[in-house]
């Protein structure tokens, strides 16, 4: 769950969440599988997924996908130490799910108990959601028994398992969703490893989320972590950069090391950055995952609809924000509360735009997992009471969903920009198995899309121009010309789908030779020779 909604919307989204809490196991009909694409060595997986919504959105051959990890924490699975593990919800999501075509399901293993948390929320002022010692055996026999039952080893497994399941969080974020203290949390990371890699050797255990969002807005460098840490809003860091280095210091206790990515994009280079750093102050080197990500937000962790509160009340500006846009920003986020047709659409487009600049920025970063946000709106947060305090995120959903309570599932009843831009995206990297940046000035971004394997495979790029400053739907749109050398051929220039209705991209043609004289925006446009499609 995005950090961004902080502790009074997560209530709001786990209402969505209650509406299905007791799926009873009742089996969806099967539907076709669809075969995903052969995408890069990442896996672009989408977020969060509920009962209902696999066949859908296996059409966009995106090969991986979250579980709403609300609806399988250890405290929806067992109601008590005596109790036996019930699992049918997780059952119908892997079933669904795999049955669909999807190759990769990630699982956040939430810990949260009512009979077993030292202090589970709402409880305050110290949520402490680390099992009491005396449940300790409880907590690492059901982390023992959920990837036993997925593993795909022949024994105890799920009779309708496809593929066994690889990627388990112990917990979804390190931030107030982990809010115990560390040494609570890595002696919690050390026994669900030890559970997990007991029941099976080739899982990929990842530690809770690092959440660093506005630490790197000033570009620091080693040496400079610690005060741009430091100096970042306690609703960001609820755990400090001591905190964050005290799990990096146990590289025996994960596989792969986790962040969010809920600031902007280029947000994910620079933590990539750091923490290679971090993993080479220690002399290891791990995989990285982004489990959880978000559009461009403008403000979050607080009210963004107002703008003459003291600095406590209001949102954090996220960059490209800053607080001089404030009141401008307020104004904008009253027309998107109060559901003005045309703020909504620029925002849903924008949110598209801000997805796919993400996944391609992850995948040449050597990023191996990374989660498209969110499957569905966070519709809850888009109601006056919130005051868009999760800045653009509650509308940065690829569908509007429906909630069925006798079905106990969720449906489709309209599909947004960011699903059919998602499409687009995996159409392109089908294929493809490497992404580099091609060196351009400092406000365009150039990507190739090549396979490495086939020297005869066509290559392609996306580029699109990045402005520094905030650009709103009453600004004219940013642009730039760029004279584009990497090839003599007739190129075919197409734009990612950004538009609400909009189900086909808008192409247009370059005659050679080079340079081709190009006007770039913010909306990526996919560059091939023309007889490439």
């Amino acid at each position: 769950m995005s950090p961004i909604i902080r502790r009074e919307s997560t209530m709001a989204l786990c209402v969505a969440a209650a509406l299905i809490a007791a799926l009873d196991g009742c089996p969806t009909p099967p539907v076709q599988p669809v075969e995903p694409a052969n995408v890069l060595p990442i896996a672009i997986g989408m977020e969060y997924a509920f009962p209902g919504l696999a066949a859908d959105f296996a059409q966009l051959r995106a090969p991986a996908v979250k579980f709403m990890p609300d609806l399988i924490g250890w405290g929806e699975m067992q109601s008590s130490a005596t109790a036996s593990i019930n699992f049918s919800t997780l059952d119908r999501l892997v079933r669904e799910y795999q049955q669909a075509g999807f190759r990769e399901c990630m699982i956040g293993l939430k810990s949260e108990s009512a009979w077993a948390s030292v202090q589970p929320f709402p409880l305050e002022p110290s949520p402490n959601l680390a099992p009491k010692p005396e449940y300790m055996d409880d907590y690492e026999a059901w982390v023992g028994a959920v990837v036993e039952r997925y593993d795909g080893d022949g024994i105890d497994d799920f009779a309708d398992l496809e593929h066994p399941l690889r990627y388990y969080e112990i917990g979804v974020e390190f931030s107030s969703f982990e809010p115990e203290p560390v040494e609570d949390y890595v002696a919690m990371l050390e026994v669900a490893y030890r559970a997990a890699h007991n029941a099976c050797s080739d899982v990929i255990v990842m530690h809770a989320a690092i959440l660093a969002a506005n630490a790197f807005i000033g570009d620091p460098g080693p040496g400079e972590y610690e005060a741009s840490f430091a100096a970042v809003d306690e609703r960001i860091m609820f755990h400090s950069l001591d905190d964050i280095r005290a799990i990096l210091d146990r590289p025996d206790l994960f596989d792969a090391v986790n962040f969010h990515a809920l600031s902007y994009p280029d947000e994910i280079e620079a933590t990539v950055e750091w923490l290679n750093y971090e993993m080479a102050q220690r002399g290891y080197t791990k995989p990285l995952v982004i489990s959880d990500t978000g559009a461009t937000s403008f403000i979050g962790w607080g009210p963004a609809t107002f703008c003459d509160g003291t600095p406590d009340q209001m949102g954090l500006m996220l960059p490209p924000a800053t607080e001089a846009d404030r009141c401008r920003l307020a104004a904008y986020f009253q027309q998107l509360v109060a559901g003005d047709q045309a703020t909504t659409a620029w925002v849903r487009g924008f949110c598209a735009e801000e997805m796919i600049k993400g996944v391609i920025v992850a995948a040449q970063q050597g990023v191996i997992f990374f989660n498209t946000a969110f499957m569905e709106d966070l519709t809850p947060m888009q109601i006056p009471l919130f005051r868009a305090s999760a800045g653009n995120a509650p509308w940065g959903g690829m569908v509007e969903g429906v909630i069925h309570w006798f079905r106990q599932e969720h449906s489709v009843r309209t599909f947004y920009p960011l699903y059919y831009a998602l499409q687009q995206l995996v159409d392109h990297l089908d294929g493809c198995d490497t992404v580099e940046r091609v060196a351009t000035e400092s406000t365009v971004r150039l990507y190739a899309l090549s396979n490495s394997a086939d020297a005869s495979a066509v290559v392609e790029w996306i580029a699109w121009y990045a402005p520094t400053e905030l650009f709103l739907p009453e600004d004219p749109r940013p642009e730039t010309e760029f004279s584009f050398n990497e090839t003599d051929a007739d190129i075919a220039i197409e734009a990612l789908i950004t538009g609400v209705g909009q189900t086909e991209p808008d192409t247009v043609t370059s005659a050679g030779p080079a340079p081709h004289v190009l006007t770039l925006t913010p909306t990526p446009v996919f560059i091939m020779p023309s007889t490439a499609r």
